[in-house]
């Protein structure tokens, strides 16, 4: 009778996310806190937003995103007064990235002097930054696109 098998080798977990930047609460007078925000996408990707929160409420602030979807493709999508209570899509994480200085920003333009509202136009020096992060392109083909497979052999 053979003898047997080798006991496996322990394997190490695999190595936890990065942890978030230390982010003080509040940065120099007039300065607006960034956080990225997370939804669950489960079972597919999550999606992320950039969240630039008002002085006077953490739950009210302009939301920047791509907004759409794989088969139609995105745009960038701007969510003026957007107030987290009211519309109820709370994210599942909120991640603070930094506190940025007043002058990169037109806080009535932004938040639509507390007034709700979508656009596409970026009003100040901070949305025009994060408007040139590409959004993704179209991605699903349709039923008759024919796929070309490079060196396949068939």
């Amino acid at each position: 009778m053979p003898p047997p098998p080798p006991v496996p080798k322990q394997t190490t977990a695999r190595s936890q996310a990065p942890l978030p930047p230390a982010v003080a609460p509040s940065g120099p007078p007039g300065a607006f806190l960034v956080e990225l925000l997370i939804y669950s996408g489960a079972p597919f990707k999550d999606h992320w937003s950039y969240w630039v929160r008002s002085h006077q409420d953490p739950d009210l602030g302009v939301l920047m995103h791509a907004a759409g979807d794989v088969r139609k493709g995105f745009q960038f999508e701007i969510k003026r007064g957007h107030d987290f209570r009211a519309t109820g899509n709370l994210p599942t994480k909120r991640i603070p990235l930094q506190c940025v200085g007043k002058e990169f920003f037109i806080e009535k333009a932004m938040f639509n002097s507390g007034q709700y509202k979508v656009d596409q136009t970026p009003v100040c020096y901070f949305e025009v930054s994060a408007h040139k992060v590409k959004v993704p392109e179209k991605t699903l083909r349709a039923v008759g696109d024919k796929v070309i497979l490079p060196n396949c052999i068939y």
